[in-house]
């Protein structure tokens, strides 16, 4: 394998998402197919006829989201229980990436590794500090985005750079984006990247229903014909980045190598929240150029795909814009089929998906059902990727989108190891 100066591995990777406690859980719910969405159980919130329209809408959850082994961090009962279980989620996971990446955490201590991580949700300080006579040291400090990056910075002991991203829904391809300059520029050596969501209250659920973006059902059906909008989901994902020269010179396991990436923003538009088709086009133009590759050169796109008839219509043309006319189509799918939307998580679990598929040389299907005909993906230059495809011998590469409600675009260009 050539290491190209600007390329990035992906070396370590932990996940957990709704029906997967780990990463091969989370392969093995890819392969099969398996959508998440379910009722929401009691613990959660109450739903019911004193609700407004929305709370009782399915969506796909992590087993047991407020476990936490304190003692194993150093961190006392009081203390993890002002914790947001976000930052709890992310110490756990953030641990099990770096020793998937074949080193000992502890072996970072005090060393140039940076953290990045993308998170949208503040529901849990919302809960707890509405409340001013019940506030207390450990839950000041235990809320707030920035704890979400320098609470793994702190337990770690890492000295690099240490921030939380909230860019809505791309939050976390950013941040990807982000480490990967650190690194390109040799500000640190290793990057920790990570992507939480936890639904706690039904508060954006009544949104995307007073909006007209929630699926009834729960599920996002990404690109298809049944496609009737937004279906939520939570999870956590962390990725381990090197540049690739020292991840080879190390012997470590490469997932898959980050070519380039771009962000950019839609600028005033149609709307604060609308989609910007030509933005979205002029980030994708933009990854590929500092990817140096061209739009034929791409296999497949792991595509935002919330499943919003609107959205996926102005993706498409996005896509289009600088696919139509190649001389063979590239699949198109997106995880949100599988585990709905994961808000600020979206786009590592996209990022995750599309390492394991370039590792493993097989790109899971996306369920949600046939290919919406409105869409016209074939003039567009792709076709649905409705079942699991086995992806060609040599270099295969893809791209990752994920696209903020706010109008912030991200894309990445990955390639197989």
């Amino acid at each position: 394998m050539n290491a190209p100066e600007r390329a990035v591995a992906i070396v370590g990777i932990d996940c957990r998402f709704p029906g997967a406690g780990d990463r091969e859980a989370f392969w093995r719910l890819l392969t099969t197919g398996e959508v998440t969405a379910r009722p929401v159980p009691p613990a959660r919130w109450r739903t019911g006829h004193d609700q407004p329209a929305g709370a009782e809408t399915p969506v796909s959850l992590i087993d047991d989201a407020d476990a936490f082994d304190h003692r194993f961090f150093g961190v006392s009962p009081v203390e993890a229980a002002g914790m947001d279980p976000q930052q709890r989620l992310l110490l756990e996971t953030a641990w099990r990436a770096v020793e998937d990446s074949g080193v000992s955490p502890a072996s970072l201590a005090g060393g140039h590794t940076s953290v990045h991580v993308g998170v949208m949700s503040s529901e849990w300080a919302n809960l707890h500090l509405a409340d001013h006579r019940a506030m207390t040291t450990h839950r000041g400090s235990g809320n707030g985005y920035c704890m979400a990056a320098n609470r793994l910075s702190y337990h770690l002991d890492l000295k690099g750079p240490s921030m939380a991203v909230d860019t809505a829904c791309s939050s976390s391809l950013v941040a990807v984006q982000l480490a990967c300059t650190g690194l390109r520029a040799g500000e640190v050596d290793t990057a920790l990247v990570g992507g939480v969501n936890l639904i706690l209250t039904p508060a954006l659920s009544i949104f995307y229903r007073q909006a007209g973006l929630a699926a009834a059902d729960g599920r996002c059906k990404p690109f298809a014909a049944d496609a009737d909008g937004i279906g939520r989901g939570e999870g956590v994902a962390v990725v381990v980045l090197r540049r690739l020269a020292d991840a080879l010179a190390d012997g470590q396991r490469v997932y898959a190598v980050i070519e380039g990436g771009a962000v950019g923003s839609d600028g005033r538009s149609n709307g604060l929240t609308a989609p910007n088709r030509f933005a979205q086009a002029e980030v994708v133009r933009t990854a590929y150029r500092q990817a140096g590759v061209e739009a034929g050169d791409l296999h497949f796109v792991e595509g935002h795909g919330t499943g919003t008839r609107l959205g996926d219509m102005i993706e498409v043309r996005a896509l289009g814009d600088v696919h139509a006319g190649r001389s063979r189509p590239a699949l198109l799918g997106s995880v949100k089929g599988n585990l709905g939307h994961l808000e600020g998580a979206a786009g590592i679990a996209g990022l995750v998906k599309t390492a394991l598929a370039l590792e493993r040389r097989t790109l899971p299907g996306t369920p949600g059902g046939a290919e919406n005909a409105e869409l016209r993906l074939a003039d567009h230059g792709f076709r649905l990727a409705g079942a699991a495809a086995r992806l060609p011998r040599g270099r295969v590469l893809a791209g990752v989108s994920s696209f903020g409600l706010g109008g912030t675009n991200a894309h990445l260009v990955l390639s197989s190891p």
